[in-house]
């Protein structure tokens, strides 16, 4: 093709900002959650949404794609009534804030134990994924920014040591023997994005 042609197309159209809507959600933090994301812009119309967020697996088929925040049964279920991406209800914002702009443009997220399950084979050994609690996956995504102990300890609201602690908690939880060793196998694990 010549290159006179290509540059007589129009740019692709780019949303400045992405647009997502929570419908039928039963717990009211998910706005709340999302609001918090930065490039994110909560709509109440769905006609002017990129994508619905939702923890029902119920799907509007004549909407934009949607997000439903859900586990098991629940996952599988909005996955077969047409939903475009499951994650876990407590997913972090910093994969949250991933997931978002792939949707819009027309990408499947999943974890990997949905995707292995869809695929019919046993999923890879995620024990870590249960034994990490909700602040260890915050500190995890906070590793993998780079923070220092310090850092870690001013973001989430506690002291120096009670970070320390979690920091060795996470490593310990994952076998890893440094901060780089978590990040990669937490990364393996599908708790972070990189």
């Amino acid at each position: 093709m010549p290159a006179e042609t290509l540059l007589d197309r129009p740019p692709p159209r780019r949303p400045a900002s992405l647009a997502a809507v929570t419908v039928h959600a039963t717990d009211g933090d998910i706005a709340a959650r999302l609001a918090d994301l930065p490039g994110i812009r909560l709509v109440e119309d769905t006609a002017d949404a990129a994508v619905t967020v939702t923890d029902l697996p119920r799907v509007e088929p004549e909407g934009p794609p949607t997000l439903v925040l859900a586990e098991g049964a629940t996952a599988l279920a909005a996955l077969r009534a047409g939903a475009r991406a499951v994650l876990p209800p407590d997913a972090a914002p910093a994969l949250l804030a991933a997931a978002l702009p792939a949707i819009a443009r027309g990408l499947a997220v999943l974890p990997p134990t949905q995707l292995a399950s869809l695929a019919g084979r046993a999923a890879p050994p995620l024990a870590v994924e249960a034994g990490l609690t909700r602040r260890e996956r915050e500190v995890l995504d906070l590793l993998a920014a780079g923070a220092s102990n310090k850092v870690i300890a001013r973001r989430l609201g506690l002291s120096f040591h009670t970070a320390k602690a979690h920091v060795a908690a996470v490593l310990q939880k994952l076998g890893a023997a440094s901060r780089a060793d978590a990040v990669a196998r937490g990364a393996r694990a599908g708790l972070v994005l990189l």
